[in-house]
């Protein structure tokens, strides 16, 4: 899988993104890996996963410090080929979820922050979660496998910097629904994932919020704190 050059970067955010996404020299990196798997790296090294399940990315040569899974099904849990580095955390929906309560941990750089996700027939909001996480003072959003659910009105006042929805509408919500959760959301950069197909699908077209931003499988962007 290859990284975006800077060039390329420029030519994504120029052609792919609507509102105030860009890039940066920032050290923090995202990487969408393919389906819901993300990876984000941060300017110490410190390497997070979330939901890292999609296979045709080499786990092996690249170890986690740090793994969140937001709920139970296979197209979520950790590839058998990644390693969890000595004294490194897994967070799944068992932990992050527990009597109610939505936790937080402090993972090393990031702050992590469970959130409500599910509200539709495949995923029951008391199995699921979403992630906030914080990094270099950077917020960024996984939705989780999810619809469109109350307790997502709580996160508009979050000045979220990068916000990750499934569009896939079998299992999850569709573009469209996604594209109202995100500007209810109101994140700077707004990415789709989890479309159920092979990568360049064109639900993603149907995605059009304020700040969207469509990235490719395997593409690594520079992130850095949004302006509003």
């Amino acid at each position: 899988m290859k990284k975006m050059t800077k060039a390329f970067c420029l030519t994504l955010m120029g052609t792919l993104v609507m509102g105030v996404c860009s890039c940066s020299s920032s050290k923090t990196t995202l990487t969408y890996i393919g389906h819901a798997s993300v990876k984000i790296v941060a300017s110490d090294g410190s390497v997070l996963y979330i939901d890292p399940a999609y296979s045709e990315w080499d786990y092996a040569n690249d170890p986690a410090d740090y793994i969140l899974v937001t709920h139970r099904h296979d197209d979520h849990q950790p590839h058998r080929s990644l390693k969890l580095k000595e004294g490194g955390q897994k967070i799944d929906h068992t932990k992050a979820l527990q009597d109610g309560v939505y936790g937080t941990f402090e993972l090393g750089p990031f702050k992590v922050e469970a959130v409500a996700a599910g509200g539709n027939r495949n995923h029951d909001v008391r199995y699921c979660v979403g992630y906030l996480v914080t990094v270099d003072g950077i917020t960024i959003y996984h939705a989780g496998d999810t619809s469109k659910i109350d307790q997502m009105n709580d996160l508009s006042s979050r000045h979220i910097d990068y916000a990750m929805y499934p569009i896939d509408g079998i299992y999850n919500m569709d573009a469209t629904e996604a594209e109202e959760v995100a500007n209810l959301v109101g994140a700077c950069c707004n990415i789709p994932i989890h479309e159920n197909d092979q990568n360049g699908s064109k639900k993603s077209d149907k995605f059009n919020p304020k700040g969207r931003m469509v990235l490719e499988y395997g593409q690594t962007i520079k992130i850095k704190p949004q302006k509003k």
